[in-house]
């Protein structure tokens, strides 16, 4: 798998040409992989198969050009005490890991709102 460096888009594009369209099988080429936004921190891109037009959908890919070398003491400004101690030790988010939560929401099917816990006046109900 291509080393990624830097949070490049060609990073990105190498990454995901090594994987495969659930639809047809075939990887996913350069032309299939549109940057959609770019921030400090976050590139936005979009992956579609080439060969038979199946979308993967939108990726949401974190880059930290500086990774190796910075410890990670920069915390969101909206987390509670709580958050701190609940998820500062945690790893960040990975390639994979969206791409395993996309493809378990997906295997919910269109029923998938029925999975979500009932809140405020739906659970009184």
């Amino acid at each position: 798998m291509a080393k990624f460096q830097g949070g490049s888009f060609q990073a990105i594009q190498e990454y995901f040409q090594q994987k495969s369209c659930r639809n047809c099988e075939s990887h996913f080429a350069a032309e299939g992989i549109q940057l959609l936004r770019q921030e400090p921190g976050v590139l936005v891109v979009r992956i579609t198969c080439q060969a038979c037009g199946h979308p993967l959908g939108v990726a949401i890919v974190g880059t930290n050009p500086n990774s190796q070398t910075k410890t990670r003491t920069e915390l969101p400004l909206d987390w509670t005490r709580r958050d701190q101690e609940r998820l500062s030790n945690q790893a960040p988010i990975s390639f994979d890991d969206v791409l395993n939560a996309h493809h378990f929401i997906d295997a919910l099917g269109g029923d998938w709102h029925k999975h979500l816990p009932k809140i405020g006046r739906a659970a009184a109900g």
